[in-house]
């Protein structure tokens, strides 16, 4: 039995990173997607990472760079029409920014349907599902791919290879396009590898199911971790200062970063996480149902990553149903910007992959 790591850390102020034990939508599923829309969300001034608010960042001195290069895209697509699989602990269903994503769960618990968190204080899928299809719905904040459909796949802390491995093919059943994985265990089985390079190359009619694993935030290589298979895409994390995140894990097929929140590393700077979701009401860590990036308890980490990945790929299908897996990844590398003080060599340096993602340049590109 493995143990499932979550690559994401709830941060509060001034504390150090910690590591946890197809169908298209209706039309009248689909939330209004103008700027308009997008600005009235309560929280989306502090989404840094799509959202270059020119007071939040003179605030946090952020580098005008460091966000995903969304400019004017997320009023164009959306993700309609694309299935993204989470893998993950746990969902708020019934979240007041969720109305309409899930189509399907399975939980591989009970082998149920019900996909609910297993302890009030549980938050991690919620706030991955958040990053990916929080709803452009005037509360809250908004998913990059915020009309896309989500199929959750509940997971036990310690799994067997068969369970992991059915988890997979949950995804596949359900016709999910990309299926996003914020979690690791370091000890990765042939068995495990050999489904996720199978579904890699042959989901998707053919096509290739995008399969995206968070690096992890031990500032370690990934080694034999799931992220480090040269068939999934695999993900750290930036920060503010437009740098790799100190605690983003590295490696010789790491893929691609995208921003994942910053840990202070001093008494006059603060955390800043990335805003999303948090299990509604007295459930998951504050009750408010968000977590916000400028609060103690914002999320931090390439669990963050990923799925900012995933939502980016959904849009990219959205407008080339047609991408294989091996058109998205080389589209990715092929336009990510070369940031960071460490060489490139053939385009690529172990701490950023192939640098950081830049949506702009990849809807030009396609």
């Amino acid at each position: 039995m493995l143990k499932i790591v979550f690559f994401s850390c709830i941060i509060f102020l001034f504390s150090s990173c910690f590591k946890p034990s197809s169908s298209s939508s209706s039309n009248s599923s689909i939330f209004d997607n103008s700027a308009s829309e997008l600005a009235s969300n309560t929280y989306y001034n502090t989404q840094w990472y799509i959202n270059k608010d020119s007071l939040f960042y003179k605030k946090y001195n952020i580098n005008e760079n460091s966000s995903i290069n969304a400019k004017d895209l997320l009023i164009k697509y959306s993700g309609v029409g694309i299935k993204i699989a989470i893998i993950d602990d746990g969902l708020d269903a019934n979240h007041e920014d969720l109305q309409s994503a899930l189509i399907n769960s399975f939980n591989t618990l009970d082998k149920s349907s019900n996909v609910s968190h297993t302890f009030t204080s549980d938050s991690h899928g919620t706030g991955v599902a958040g990053i990916i299809a929080a709803r452009n719905n005037n509360i809250g904040i908004s998913g990059i791919a915020y009309n896309s459909k989500i199929i959750f796949l509940k997971y036990k802390d310690e799994m067997s290879d068969s369970e992991t491995i059915e988890l997979f093919s949950k995804a596949e059943e359900f016709g999910a396009d990309i299926i996003n994985c914020s979690w690791g265990t370091y000890d990765v089985s042939q068995a495990v590898k050999d489904k996720i390079i199978d579904l890699s190359k042959n989901g998707r009619g053919g096509k290739g199911t995008i399969i995206v694993f968070a690096s992890g935030n031990d500032n370690q290589d990934i080694l034999n971790d799931e992220s480090n298979i040269k068939e999934v895409i695999s993900v750290g994390a930036s920060n503010i200062k437009n740098l790799r995140s100190s605690f983003s894990n590295f490696g010789e097929n790491l893929d691609i970063i995208a921003p994942g929140g910053y840990q202070a590393i001093s008494s006059s700077e603060i955390n800043l996480g990335i805003s999303t979701l948090d299990p509604m009401y007295f459930n998951g860590v504050n009750g408010s149902n968000y977590t916000i990036a400028n609060k103690r308890d914002s999320f931090i980490g390439t669990s963050a990553s990923a799925p900012i990945v995933s939502a980016v790929i959904a849009l990219m299908l959205e407008k080339n149903p047609n991408l294989t897996r091996d058109d998205v990844e080389n589209i990715l590398k092929s336009t990510s910007d070369k940031i960071g003080k460490y060489h490139y060599i053939n385009n690529h340096n172990k701490y950023y992959g192939y640098g950081k993602i830049n949506l702009f340049n990849i809807m030009e590109k396609l």
